[in-house]
């Protein structure tokens, strides 16, 4: 969702923090304090090891632009992108007529093998200025055209940058006239013999979000009628996404038309909602996924490290939060994403605002397993002396050590690329605590901090299981798995990824990343194989408020009905039913020849009439059920 707009003037990027590997002594400078570029420390480290056949979209960033020697380095052996130039506008194209800008060097190497160096263009954000329809604009009740700060203006002849705000009654030639600035200098691209493989759109122009927009909009007459009318019947939240929505989609259908062999093509930000559900409001700072969906070639969401989330724990941590988008689009058969990705960035305070490198890692192996094909490294804010600065090459820049800690991950996943492309992720037994309506895509292990993922293949009985001490502490976890049962699984802060597989009764479990945080080598975990454990496991007395059992302190009349029924926990609560009406019954052999209560619906209840005052405090937090029903 667009919630904020942090990009302003410049490219957006993204930031991950990540434990950068130790360097190779063989190559490494010979003084820890010497200084090097990014590309010279790239070379210096350990390779990340990817399948050579696999088909992941490459790893793109968002911003200012790498050198191209970096550039060059990360594509040779990193799994990036080459990104050709900033955003690709008409003034753009010429300097790829340049023979010596950086522009035509990057696209020579790419003309040169385009399946080794792909290239990604980035959407030029040009909108329709005095040329537009003067339909565009919002205007009052007495026809003249608003200001940000909902005054009229007189004048004939208006643009965003003479302060109009774009209507979402703009006529569709409007957005037609935005697809064109920004797929017309990709056409020229192609005709140069520049071939593109991904493009990005980093989105923030146009209509903007009805939380800013509302008292603008409110005062223009045209459009509170369309609001009034069906289908939106007055619902504001509705009308503004869904105008928004239609409006990319007239620019997604030039890109599309212009680049008709890209790989993929991705809107900044087009997914299921990281925030939907959040609260009642939430709906005014963005598109919806009902509205949205099909803007981007793949859903894309917008995940950045304590940005708007709680960082790795909290009700709003950042797995949940992409589960709660990811929910939506499974919903929707959209199974797979490429998302905006960033580990925080210093805002004057790396400790705070930046992720734990290893913990990054283990996030990050979560969002694959949870159907991430791929994603936007980038960086929000320019680091002393820009990205070209020369840094000593035992204290990597941290926007360097995030490219490479999702390489290292984008690796592993390359090697079982075929359980995240041909595999479904499991929702588990539980439901969303933010989207309570949908399931919560994750297994339970007694242990909040603790999370488990798992994926089944369609065809075969093998799972791709991860495992993530979010909290930051290394331990052992219990999970059962539908079909496999109980697995022990070590849950680290770096993520632990498995397979696993069913044959015979018997479940075979492979730790596929044991070298934790980088991956360089396919080598994998000694196999353990084990029965399938399918039996229940006994539910623990420890911390019982309530422990009810049809066999026990049951008081009931000749007839069977119950009056009170006692506790066998400590202390020893009853809970009664005064109202004979209103008694449910006693039944000796209601469930494999074990006593029950029948309760008809809400005509028939027990209840606790009065609470101890020190338990009534015990019940606020969280609370583990067991029914049997």
């Amino acid at each position: 969702m667009q919630i904020h707009s942090i990009l302003l003037a410049m490219a957006g990027a993204l930031f991950l923090a990540t434990a950068a590997p130790a360097a190779d002594p063989a190559t490494a400078p010979a003084s820890a304090a010497a200084k090097v570029t990014a590309d010279q420390w790239l070379k210096a480290q350990a390779k990340p090891a990817f399948r050579p056949d696999h088909t992941l979209p490459r790893l793109t960033r968002y911003g200012w632009m790498l050198s191209p020697e970096t550039q060059i380095e990360q594509a040779d052996n990193w799994g990036y992108a080459i990104q050709l130039s900033g955003y690709l506008g008409y003034d753009t194209v010429k300097r790829f007529d340049d023979p010596n800008s950086e522009e035509s060097r990057l696209a020579a190497v790419v003309k040169q093998d385009p399946k080794r160096y792909p290239a990604v263009a980035l959407c030029s954000r040009q909108m329709p200025e005095e040329e537009a329809d003067p339909a565009a604009w919002t205007h009052d009740s007495d026809g003249k055209v608003l200001n940000g700060q909902a005054k009229s203006m007189d004048g004939t002849q208006w643009s965003e940058g003479k302060g109009a705000v774009w209507s979402p009654e703009a006529p569709d030639s409007v957005w037609a006239l935005a697809g064109k600035y920004r797929a017309e200098p990709m056409r020229e691209l192609l005709k140069r013999g520049i071939p593109i493989n991904i493009v990005l759109n980093g989105g923030e122009y146009g209509l903007g979000v009805l939380g800013f927009a509302k008292p603008i909009w409110e005062k223009d007459p045209k459009i509170v009628a369309a609001v009034a009318a069906p289908p939106y019947n007055g619902n504001w939240q509705d009308y503004a996404s869904d105008k928004k929505s239609k409006s990319e989609k007239i620019i997604t259908d030039a890109i599309h038309q212009a680049v008709p062999d890209r790989s993929l093509y991705v809107y900044y930000a087009s997914g299921g909602g990281t925030l939907r559900n959040k609260d009642w409001a939430i709906k005014d700072w963005g598109a919806q996924w009902k509205h949205s969906r099909g803007i981007s070639d793949i859903p894309s969401s917008e995940v950045y490290y304590k940005h708007f989330n709680n960082g790795f724990t909290g009700r709003e941590n950042l797995l949940s939060l992409v589960l709660n988008a990811v929910s939506a689009e499974i919903a929707t058969g959209d199974p797979l994403s490429y998302n905006f990705i960033c580990a925080g960035w210093t805002r004057g305070n790396a400790d705070a605002y930046v992720a734990d490198n290893d913990r990054w890692t283990g996030f990050l192996k979560c969002y694959y397993t949870a159907g991430m094909i791929g994603a936007n490294v980038g960086y929000y804010e320019l680091p002393p002396g820009g990205f070209s600065a020369e840094f000593p090459a035992n204290a990597p820049p941290i926007w360097l050590q995030q490219m490479v800690a999702s390489s290292y991950v984008h690796a592993l996943f390359s090697n079982y690329e075929d359980l995240i492309r041909q595999g479904d992720l499991l929702p588990g037994p539980m439901k969303h605590a933010i989207s309570p309506d949908s399931p919560a895509y994750e297994f339970p292990t007694g242990d909040a901090t603790a999370r488990v993922l798992a994926r089944k293949q369609r065809t075969t009985p093998t799972w791709l299981i991860t495992a993530w001490a979010s909290d930051g502490a290394d331990r052992a976890v219990n999970v059962v798995i539908p079909e496999l049962g109980r697995l022990k699984l070590q849950a680290r802060v770096c993520g632990s990824v498995y397979r696993a597989t069913l044959a015979d009764g018997k479940v075979t479990l492979v730790h596929l990343d044991p070298q934790g945080s980088t991956y360089t080598e396919t080598k994998t975990g000694a196999p353990v194989v084990m029965p399938a454990d399918l039996s229940m496991a006994k539910p623990t007395s420890e911390g019982l408020l309530l422990w009810l059992s049809a066999d026990r302190g049951v008081t009931k009349d000749a007839s069977g009905k119950v009056s009170a029924w006692k506790s066998l926990g400590t202390p020893a609560l009853t809970v009664v039913q005064p109202d004979v009406a209103k008694r449910p019954v006693w039944v000796k052999d209601a469930i494999g020849g074990k006593p029950a209560l029948r309760m008809e619906r809400d005509r028939q209840c027990l209840a606790i009439m009065k609470v101890p005052p020190l338990i009534g405090k015990a019940f606020v937090g969280d609370i583990t059920l067991f029914v049997v029903y």
